[in-house]
Formats: structure tokens, C-alpha cells, sequence
């Protein structure tokens, strides 16, 4: 699977080009986008999904969100299993730049924790699976430590602005897909307020 960055401009492109105009991804779509790559989604499959949504005969709503293909995309998701991977493949990085990438990031999460930043500069290049384990692990741990600090004005306006931006969606999607979207959501909010960044080797470009 390609890096992050590829797998966004892709979809996002290609969105952009069925909808006919230039559209700015929201909060939801990038959401979307993620929680399709960290599921191993191959992107073939994620813009076919994207397709029939636009096709589709009996739809009798403009599409301007991502979050009106999910239905289509899981659909064709469940047709081509066999497409399907367990975990997505991580691009192959240089050594070197990934003990660069993971100083930047714990450089960034030094302030706010030195342990987990100490980790995270103690992770094996080698081992790219390994690493990206870990690196989720710790992403973990940072997000239970900002929830845990974090005051009871802070955690209400959060959980207002994921509500209001999920909103929209609720009549489009399952009970289980607004669940996982508005856990990645929280999990991105979170970590943006306080200026914490995503602990992925998919962010590296």
C-alpha cells in the first residue's frame, strides 16, 4: 500500500474529479480516509466504492462528503475479500529516515511526556512492523494521558464539535460505522488540541 500521503491525494482527487469541482476534504472525510488505510483497504477498492456511490441510480442526494460512500465502499469490500489484507503494508523506508521521523515526533511529545518521547527515539528502524506497533501502542498511551488531563470544559467542547460534524451523517451510516468514525474522530481531535501529533509511520512522506 503507498504511503499516507499518496493514498489521500488519491482518493481525494478522484473525489474531486466525480464531483465535478474543487472540494476542500472536511474532518470527517480525512477520518474516513485514515480508518480505511489503517483497516489495509486497498485504494483500487476504496475509489471503486467511491464510484458506484456516484452511479448509483437510486441515489437522490448530492454527494459532498466521503461519508456518503461508505455503504458502496464496504459493499465492495465484502465482494472482493479476497483483495482484502489483515494489516496494510507499510512502504519501505530507509533506516535513516525513520530514526530522523521518530526524533521529530518526540520532539513534539518531549513536553508533554518524556517517557513516551523516550520510546519512541529508542525505536528499531529495522524492524518496520515492530516499530509501527510500538508507535500505535504509544499513540495509545499519549491519548489516555491527554483525556485524563485534560478539564471537563475541554472534553465537552470536543465532544460537541464531533457530534456536530457527524451529525449530517447519522442517517447514512450503521451504528458500528458511526461508532468507529467517532472514535477516530475523538482520538484526532484530541491529539490537534493539544498539538500532538499522530505516532504512525504512514505519516512519514
Amino acid at each position: 500500500m503507498q504511503n499516507y500521503f499518496n493514498y489521500f491525494t488519491e482518493i481525494e482527487r478522484f473525489f474531486q474529479t466525480k464531483r465535478r469541482s474543487f472540494t476542500l476534504v472536511s474532518c470527517v472525510d480525512w477520518v474516513l480516509i485514515e480508518s480505511w488505510m489503517e483497516q489495509g483497504i486497498p485504494l483500487e477498492l476504496v475509489l471503486k466504492g467511491i464510484d458506484r456511490a456516484f452511479t448509483n441510480p437510486k441515489r437522490r442526494r448530492e454527494i459532498g462528503s466521503l461519508a456518503y460512500c461508505v455503504k458502496a465502499i464496504e459493499k465492495v469490500c465484502e465482494e472482493q475479500k479476497d483483495l482484502m489484507v489483515e494489516d496494510p503494508k507499510l512502504p519501505d523506508f530507509n533506516p535513516n529516515e525513520v530514526v530522523s521521523y521518530a526524533r521529530k515526533l518526540a520532539a513534539q511529545v518531549e513536553r508533554l511526556d518524556a517517557g513516551i518521547a523516550e520510546s519512541i527515539r529508542s525505536i528499531d528502524p529495522s524492524n518496520l512492523r515492530v516499530a509501527e506497533q510500538i508507535l500505535s501502542a504509544l499513540e495509545e498511551k499519549l491519548i489516555s494521558k491527554l483525556k485524563a488531563t485534560a478539564d471537563d470544559k475541554t472534553m465537552i467542547e470536543l465532544k460537541r464539535e464531533v457530534d456536530g460534524e457527524l451529525n449530517p451523517f447519522r442517517s447514512t451510516m450503521t451504528a458500528a460505522q458511526l461508532m468507529m468514525l467517532e472514535q477516530q474522530m475523538w482520538r484526532r481531535r484530541v491529539l490537534e488540541r493539544y498539538e500532538m501529533p499522530r505516532l504512525s509511520l504512514f505519516y512519514l512522506i
